[in-house]
């Protein structure tokens, strides 16, 4: 099965799904903000005071100085457990982890089953990998908060345990109902775990309670295709054709597959859409159009097709991959004048690429340009002031325009950096012989002429 069929699929489902990482980090922010002094209870002045120049000190990231402050307070009150989870804080800034593991038993010892304690507590286990405490600690917050359960299925992950992981995520689906980022989660533990069977009955299940879910039948297409059962993916995509035959998303899956079945009249008519669809990303329909460009290099009779999808994605905002290869179809077919555009489309989008900049001056030059050329190399030289190509061509366009005196500065600048390349510099001192003939300096211009001679017979 070629790949591109269940990338484009994957394209699609990507589309249809908010973007959230799956950062290794717990369900709940750390509360690593100050206490409230109010709920210290009845203490001395000295107390207070240390206790304030212990916030003070945290606040300005001096946080030695705040555990100093924090120590002077447990000499004066041991058993409060506020205390011990300020300093464990502070050490978590200064990663002393150990320590600070230390402290929030310490608090938790006195005040059990804080929820706050347990939250940091479990994110220095997690942070430190140590995954068997992290989950013993995620098991004691599950009783504050059921969705920490979510918690409990990425230290599953992480313990190589995806079925476990798997049980958690279906229960919390029952319990609240599909979430995209769970459904992200059990995707990766699908991929890691290779359980696909489970995964196509629980997406059949899914469709079977929303037989026109679009983007369950796509998931069930690229999961078909990523197995290589191109044959069930193609009867899944024609089955989302019957359930939702407006959908767009199930051309971008039939496409590839009516060019493999030859069936290129389907295809197009599939690509068309594709092109014109308003909820299809530009990368999906990228690979649509450079599918087509690959076949149509093997089959030139659809090149009518071909201008015709071009025309159509040339409307809208297109990336610098796409312009850039319809601009090499073009000069592979020796059409220099319509590759020319694409190259100017594709550094438009993509300013800095010296391939493009060099395939824009050398057409440029071809199609006698030489103002253009000027233009385009000069600003070419702005980014890239060691490119001895770049001053050849701008001794080019200069020598073409009789611009003599100016040439020669560009030339005998850009001479220089030339390393190990005898043909690069015959072509600099051809030009620069060039340059001086046309200031009337002869003598010059036969001593460069002169260099050209006797670098070519090295060569030969």
């Amino acid at each position: 099965m070629n790949k591109k069929i269940y990338i484009l699929v994957f394209i699609v489902l990507v589309t249809l799904s908010r973007k959230r990482i799956l950062a290794q980090q717990p369900l709940e922010q750390t509360p690593f903000e100050d206490e409230n002094v109010d709920d210290l209870g009845n203490v001395s002045d000295a107390f207070q005071v240390s206790f304030f120049e212990a916030l003070k000190q945290k606040g300005i990231e001096n946080y030695d100085r705040a555990i100093s402050a924090l120590d002077k307070c447990i000499l004066l009150e041991p058993e409060k457990a506020i205390l011990y989870f300020e300093r464990g804080k502070n050490n978590v800034f200064l990663k002393n982890y150990d320590r600070a593991i230390e402290d929030f038993k310490k608090s938790l010892e006195i005040n059990p089953n804080d929820k706050d304690v347990l939250i940091v507590l479990y994110d220095v286990y997690y942070t430190q990998r140590d995954y068997t405490a992290a989950e013993k600690i995620v098991k004691e917050l599950m009783d504050f908060d059921i969705q920490y359960k979510e918690d409990l299925a990425r230290i599953y992950t992480q313990t190589k345990r995806y079925n476990e992981a798997l049980d958690l995520l279906d229960e919390l689906e029952d319990e609240y109902g599909p979430d995209l980022y769970r459904d992200q989660l059990k995707n990766r533990l699908y991929m890691l775990s290779g359980n696909t069977e489970r995964q196509v009955k629980e997406i059949e299940e899914n469709i079977v309670s929303s037989p026109k879910s679009t983007a369950e039948y796509l998931k069930l297409i690229f999961l078909y295709s990523e197995q290589g059962n191109s044959r069930k993916a193609y009867e899944t995509a024609l089955e989302l054709q019957k359930v939702n035959p407006e959908a767009d998303e199930v051309q971008l899956a039939l496409y590839k597959f009516y060019l493999i079945d030859n069936k290129t009249d389907l295809a197009v008519a599939a690509m068309q859409k594709v092109l014109e669809s308003k909820t299809i990303a530009l990368e999906g329909k990228h690979n649509v159009l450079n599918d087509f460009l690959i076949f149509v290099n093997e089959n030139p009779q659809f090149e009518m097709q071909l201008e015709n999808a071009i025309t159509v994605f040339d409307k809208q905002v297109g990336s610098a991959n796409i312009f850039y290869e319809l601009a090499v179809y073009y000069l592979q077919k020796g059409d220099k004048v319509k590759a020319l555009p694409y190259f100017k489309k594709a550094l438009a989008t993509s300013p800095e690429d010296l391939e493009i900049i060099k395939n824009i001056i050398l057409l440029q030059l071809d199609e006698d340009q030489f103002l253009d050329a000027e233009k385009t190399v000069s600003e070419a030289l702005d980014l890239y002031p060691s490119q001895p190509l770049l001053y050849l061509t701008y001794g080019v366009t200069l020598n073409k325009q009789n611009k003599f005196k100016e040439a020669i500065i560009q030339l005998e600048t850009g001479i220089d950096y030339i390393i190990d390349d005898v043909k690069m510099e015959a072509d600099f001192y051809n030009q620069l012989g060039d340059a001086y003939s046309g200031t009337g300096d002869s003598s010059k211009a036969k001593s460069y002429y002169e260099k050209v001679k006797s670098l070519q017979a090295k060569e030969n």
